[in-house]
Parts: C-alpha cells; sequence; structure tokens
C-alpha cells in the first residue's frame, strides 16, 4: 500500500549489508543464466516475504513467523511450478519496473492512498478506493508492466528468465552502492535515491544492458561447449 504525502520511507542498510546487496547482485547478474531455476526460487521467496509482511497486519500471528511462512510457501510452490510462477515473477518485476520509471517521472504527488483504514469504537473497518488511471500514472504503468511481463513470459520464456534476473540484479547492485555511498557521507544529508533519482536509473538501465549482453555471450559459450561434449561423445561411440 501507497501512501500520499506521509513522508519519505527509507530502510537504512549497514556497510556490510550493502556489500552484501552488491555481491547478491553480481551473482544474480553472472549467474542467472547459469542457474536460472535457482534464483528463480529465490526471488520468490523473497516475494513470498513481502506479500507476508503485508499480510501479516490482518493474520493473528507474529510478524516474524507471517514473513517466514509466506517466503517458505511460494518459494516451496516456485519449487514444484517454476514455469507457472516465472510468469508471475516477470509480471512482477517489471510491473514494478515501470511503476518506480513512472514515480520518477510524476514525482511524489503521482503516489495514491490505494486503502483508507479507519478505526472506530466497534472495531476497525478498511475501505478500498478505485482509483482512477487517467490520474494514476503509476498504478497505470505497474498494471502495464504486469501485463507486459505476462506476455514476454509466456512468449519469450528463456529470454524472460534472463531479463527478471537481470533487472533485479542491476537493482540490487545499485542499491547496495547507494547504501555504501550513503555510510561515507554526512548523516543528515538525503540518500541518494532522493538527490539523484535520474543518475541512479541511468546506472541500472546501463548494468541491466550489460547484463543482457553478458548472459548471452555465457548462454552462446555453455551451448557450444555442450556442442562440443556432444560431438565427442559422438565420435567415441563410434
Amino acid at each position: 500500500m501507497l501512501a500520499a504525502g506521509a513522508g519519505e520511507l527509507h530502510l537504512v542498510i549497514p556497510v556490510w549489508g550493502a556489500i552484501l546487496l552488491v555481491l547478491v547482485g553480481v551473482a544474480y547478474l553472472g549467474f542467472g543464466a547459469l542457474l536460472p531455476r535457482l534464483f528463480t526460487v529465490l526471488s520468490m521467496t523473497v516475494v513470498g516475504c513481502a506479500v507476508g509482511m503485508a499480510a501479516s497486519a490482518w493474520v493473528p500471528l507474529a510478524q516474524p513467523v507471517v514473513v517466514i511462512v509466506g517466503g517458505l510457501i511460494l518459494g516451496g510452490l516456485t519449487a514444484f511450478f517454476q514455469n507457472v510462477l516465472h510468469v508471475v515473477l516477470t509480471a512482477v518485476v517489471l510491473g514494478a519496473v515501470l511503476a518506480m520509471l513512472a514515480a520518477l517521472i510524476v514525482g511524489p504527488p503521482g503516489f495514491t492512498s490505494y486503502m483508507g483504514l479507519g478505526a472506530a469504537e466497534a472495531g476497525s473497518s478498511a475501505q478500498l478506493s478505485g482509483p482512477d488511471l487517467s490520474r494514476d500514472p503509476i498504478l497505470a504503468a505497474a498494471l502495464t508492466g504486469l501485463l507486459v511481463g505476462a506476455a514476454v513470459a509466456i512468449v519469450r520464456f528463456q529470454f524472460s528468465r534472463s531479463l527478471a534476473t537481470v533487472v533485479q540484479g542491476a537493482g540490487i547492485i545499485v542499491v547496495g552502492l547507494a547504501e555504501l555511498v550513503r555510510a561515507t557521507r554526512d548523516g543528515g544529508r538525503p540518500p541518494l535515491s532522493a538527490e539523484y533519482p535520474l543518475t541512479l536509473t541511468a546506472c541500472w538501465l546501463c548494468l541491466v544492458a550489460v547484463g543482457l549482453v553478458s548472459q548471452r555471450a555465457i548462454a552462446r559459450h555453455m551451448e557450444a561447449r555442450d556442442s562440443a561434449v556432444a560431438g565427442e561423445t559422438e565420435e567415441e561411440e563410434s
């Protein structure tokens, strides 16, 4: 749920956490083409944890328990239903990307509140709003990304695997590097995401392009190696 005008949410990550993020992002870029199933399960586990965190407000259990259970359930389902949930992952990734790009263009006024929670003496009530897509470009971009991501995953399955891992890896690297820079700056200064959003977006796009090219080169190398091994095996058998 996105809150409008409620202030900026910024998660402070320690230096070791930022370094770990960079390493994880590099792993996504470098090994995403070699181990696509593993990274799909990892990504969907994280999505499950996020869903559990969002649902913890309505589940009568401790938040850490709900978060862990959400990650285990979605990660476990992905291990058994790889292709179906990979389509979901690609849709979620592209939806988030287009929503963030739209947010950069529109700015803070583009965010809206999708759910209003009101407390009364008799209990709590929740009212769902129906946003107007013409006045909410961020939501419209997110829905468009969901549809485009699902279509890409269905039509170009192998390419969508590379795209999903590269987009996530590039984003993780940018976040990690931004947090490393934050740790060396004065504490009173705003985060890089607030000062240089377009610069960070350009860096992310460059990493996405480099990742796609590198994963394509790795895939071709693996195909050539497999063909050579298969040829040697046929020669030995003959």
